[in-house]
């Protein structure tokens, strides 16, 4: 583990990233939110070197589980036009596609007139730590998590060290929207003894960029006894709502 508390997650080695012990997930390798964070930052510096607009959506598919080694990310454009643009990235570890993300840009337009969604401030800092806060014998993603807690039981969470080193617009918000899982279950003890649920992908979608270190996760989750499901969040900031993510969840028994 890294000693500077402001180090980033993710560091770079030439054209690899070198995930800290921090990227880890909860049963080894690394974790989703980690590897999601990454594959969107990556995406957002392609897109700001190209000139595209403001990201509005991103969809990262996991292939396979993420191992605790040197990362590297492949971009290409597939559009650019005149106010929408869109990207694709591949992030490969040991020579294997480990993930793949699709992300869409649009340039802002004036529009007068149109209803919008009334700010509505709020401060999660002086709320409660979350409870049921995973701690486990290795370090993971949940050590440079501060999550809280509000009245109606919606989670907060911010990164306390950056995915990367460098300004990213959503990487923070794939990081915490990432445990919609364990967010949507209360106490989450009689399920986490008895199934893992990982989810093999993660989009979200935004009305605007998020404001603010802290991101508010309303979560839902529809489970099935064919042993999948949906997570779904919706986003909030410290100005209000500003988003959703969807999960899709593999229940898996526990032997």
């Amino acid at each position: 583990m890294t000693d500077a508390a402001d180090a980033p997650i993710f560091i770079a080695d030439g054209e690899q990233w070198v995930p800290q012990a921090e990227a880890g997930g909860p049963f080894g390798g690394l974790h989703g939110g980690a590897v999601s964070g990454l594959i969107v930052a990556e995406m957002e510096r392609a897109a700001s070197a190209a000139g595209l607009g403001v990201l509005l959506s991103a969809s990262v598919l996991f292939l396979r589980p993420a191992p605790m080694a040197p990362l590297t990310a492949h971009t290409r454009v597939l559009r650019h036009g005149d106010r929408v643009g869109a990207l694709e990235t591949e992030l490969r570890a040991q020579d294997k596609l480990i993930a793949k993300a699709h992300a869409s840009f649009v340039a802002a337009l004036a529009a007068d007139g149109l209803p919008e969604e009334p700010a509505r401030p709020f401060d999660p800092a002086p709320l409660s730590p979350w409870p049921f806060m995973p701690r486990f014998p290795q370090p993971t993603l949940f050590d440079a998590l501060d999550l809280r807690v509000d009245r109606e039981n919606r989670k907060w969470g911010r990164l306390t060290r950056p995915i990367v080193p460098f300004a990213t617009t959503l990487a923070h918000v794939f990081a915490v929207a990432d445990n919609g899982q364990p967010f949507s279950l209360g106490d989450p003890g009689d399920v986490v003894a008895r199934y893992a649920f990982p989810n093999i992908d993660l989009a979200i979608y935004v009305s605007r960029p998020p404001v603010g270190p802290w991101v508010g996760v309303e979560a839902r989750s529809d489970w099935r006894a064919s042993g999948m499901g949906l997570t779904e969040s919706a986003l909030y900031d410290e100005a209000g709502q500003f988003g959703r993510a969807c999960q899709s969840i593999v229940l898996v028994p526990r032997t």
